[in-house]
């Protein structure tokens, strides 16, 4: 691929413009067919489009070509769990792992999909090693928020919003943080703390609908009808049933 192309993609790849990404990615690909980074560059454009089962096609040219790079293993993992394979996505992350045991991301889509798939002591044996390798930054966020989920999922609520608050100390506006560890608080009946961390998602977005239903209900608990139906109106109102 030029230097040239190269550019023209990556700019639109940072700038959100994942469309023109790939349609100049198909140019380059009409001439370079054995081209592996184009066909994973396009699998990620695809992805950010929503486009889960193109993304995975153009991921598996790519390792057709190229089987020994563990970016692609990962980010096909990822396209096969955001289509609810997850039991492949793990498969997909142990190729990763096995090429590069040290990228906390993999390690964090891996255990998502033992999540998902109701694992949650496989989850958080992943979730865990990703600390150790990460624990800051955004990959430490996202796997300190995923891991209180897990342990929200087995009833560990005071581990969990332990969990939360460690997400929150590496970013203070991760609203689904705050909405997460309101509902760890809300599992343990304190509902006034749990309030005010749903207040507090929504002051970081006020068009998060989630935050403001479990907001009323929240309320709701604390008596304050009024209150209550109010934030659950609001959630309606943003698309929330």
């Amino acid at each position: 691929m030029s230097s040239h192309w190269m550019d023209v993609c990556a700019h639109f790849m940072d700038s959100g413009e994942y469309n023109e990404a790939a349609l100049r990615l198909d140019e380059i690909l009409k001439d370079e067919p054995a081209n592996d980074h184009a066909w994973y560059l396009k699998g990620i454009a695809l992805r950010k489009m929503g486009e889960f089962a193109g993304s995975l096609e153009a991921l598996d040219r790519a390792l057709e070509i190229n089987s020994s790079n563990p970016d692609y293993w990962r980010n096909r993992g990822l396209a096969l769990s955001n289509l609810g394979r997850h039991s492949e996505a793990v498969e997909s992350c142990n190729k990763a792992i096995a090429l590069d045991p040290a990228q906390a991301r993999t390690w964090i889509i891996r255990g998502f999909s033992f999540h998902c798939m109701g694992s949650y002591d496989d989850a958080l044996s992943c979730y865990a090693r990703a600390i150790e390798l990460n624990p800051m930054g955004p990959d430490g966020r996202r796997a300190w928020n995923n891991r209180g989920a897990a342990l929200d999922n087995l009833h560990r609520h005071e581990e969990a919003i332990e969990s939360y608050d460690e997400a929150i100390m590496i970013d203070p506006f991760d609203l689904y943080a705050w909405n997460n560890k309101g509902v760890a608080l809300s599992a343990l009946r304190r509902h006034e703390e749990a309030v005010r961390c749903f207040e507090k998602a929504i002051e970081i977005e006020p068009g998060y609908a989630t935050a403001w239903k479990n907001r009323g209900i929240g309320l709701k608990a604390l008596g304050l009808e009024a209150e209550a139906e109010e934030s659950l109106q609001r959630a309606k109102d943003l698309g929330l049933d």
